[in-house]
C-alpha cells in the first residue's frame, strides 16, 4: 500500500520526487522559520535535498512508506510535506509529522492535510492510535492536531532535540474509535 495520491479541496497530497528538489528547497526546506522546530537543519545545497528525495523515492518502492508532498490543486505549487514518521506496528501507532511553508501559514492547509490523512490510515491500515510531538513552543502546530481531533495528553520534559536545543514536547493522540 504505502503513500497514494489524495485530493481535498484545496490540495493534491502526492509522492514526492527528486523533481521537486527546487520547490521543496526554496518553499520550506531551507528556511530556518519553517525548520525551527524540526529536528533537522535547514538545508544549505540543492543537491543535499535531491538526494534526500532519491532516497524517499526508494522508500516508496516498499509500500510501507507514507510520507506525502502537499502540493496547491490551483497552482501546482508544493508548499509542504506530512509523512509517518514511526510506525509501531506492534502496537498499531503511528506517529506524524509534518512542515510547511511559511508563505502558507495560517491559511489551514497543514490541518486539511492532516485531516485526509487521518481519513486515508484509519481507511486503510490497521493502525489504532495516531499521535505527534511538537516543541512546547510551537503552540501553532498543537491548533492544528486539536483541530483535526487530536487530544493533548501532556508535555514531556526535555524530551526532545530540534534547531532550537533540547526542548519540552507536548504529545497528542487520537485512536481509531
Amino acid at each position: 500500500m504505502g503513500t497514494e495520491q489524495l485530493v481535498t479541496d484545496r490540495l493534491i497530497l502526492r509522492k514526492l520526487t527528486v523533481d521537486d528538489s527546487r520547490q521543496m528547497f526554496n518553499n520550506w526546506a531551507s528556511d530556518p522559520a519553517a525548520t525551527k522546530y524540526l529536528p533537522w537543519k535547514p538545508y544549505q545545497k540543492l543537491e543535499d535535498v535531491s538526494a534526500y528525495l532519491k532516497t524517499i523515492e526508494h522508500e516508496y518502492q516498499t509500500h510501507d512508506t507514507f510520507c506525502w508532498g502537499i502540493e496547491l490543486k490551483e497552482s501546482r505549487q508544493l508548499i509542504g510535506s506530512i509523512s509517518v514518521v514511526d510506525d509501531y506496528k506492534e502496537i498499531q501507532t503511528m506517529a506524524i509529522g509534518y512542515v510547511i511553508g511559511q508563505n502558507w501559514w495560517h491559511q489551514g492547509y497543514t490541518s486539511e492535510a492532516l485531516s485526509a490523512i487521518i481519513d486515508f490510515l484509519f481507511e486503510t491500515t490497521s493502525v489504532n492510535r495516531l499521535e505527534a510531538f511538537h516543541d512546547a513552543e510551537n503552540k501553532n502546530s498543537g491548533s492544528v492536531l486539536t483541530k483535526c481531533g487530536f487530544v493533548f495528553e501532556g508535555v514531556l520534559r526535555q524530551r526532545g532535540k530540534n534547531n532550537r536545543g533540547v526542548v519540552d514536547q507536548c504529545i497528542y493522540s487520537l485512536l481509531r474509535q
